[in-house]
């Protein structure tokens, strides 16, 4: 994986980098509204330099509100887009918004870049 960026604000930070036809969004700490500004300049930059699936990797996010569920479904009205490593809290998320079916998942990195080849 080649990183393209690294970034950190507050308790949230964000590392983007390709892997295989994915692009990767690793997500750590907390995003709620204070942090999601981080988030969204990420995605701009993927989907303006990268056109295949976008991939979440969740696996070190401690917290997220509805802030960061709106990322994710801005995103997928633009590429298809996956999610990996999801917590129990973000599952939970994703169910009671009804929207755990829109986003495909896995439970690692490879298995989505598996899945995307």
């Amino acid at each position: 994986m080649n990183v393209r960026r690294r970034e950190q604000r507050g308790a949230c930070g964000v590392v983007s980098s390709g892997a295989g036809n994915l692009w990767v969004i690793s997500v750590a700490g907390e995003v709620d509204f204070t942090s999601t500004d981080l988030l969204e300049l990420t995605v701009a930059e993927v989907l303006r330099s990268h056109e295949g699936a976008i991939a979440f990797d969740l696996s070190r996010l401690a917290f997220c509100d509805s802030s960061m569920l709106n990322v994710l479904l801005r995103s997928s009205r633009q590429r298809q887009v996956l999610l990996i490593g999801i917590t129990p809290q973000t599952q939970r998320l994703l169910q009671v918004s009804g929207t755990a079916s829109i986003f495909e998942q896995h439970v690692t990195v490879q298995d989505a870049v598996d899945a995307t080849s």
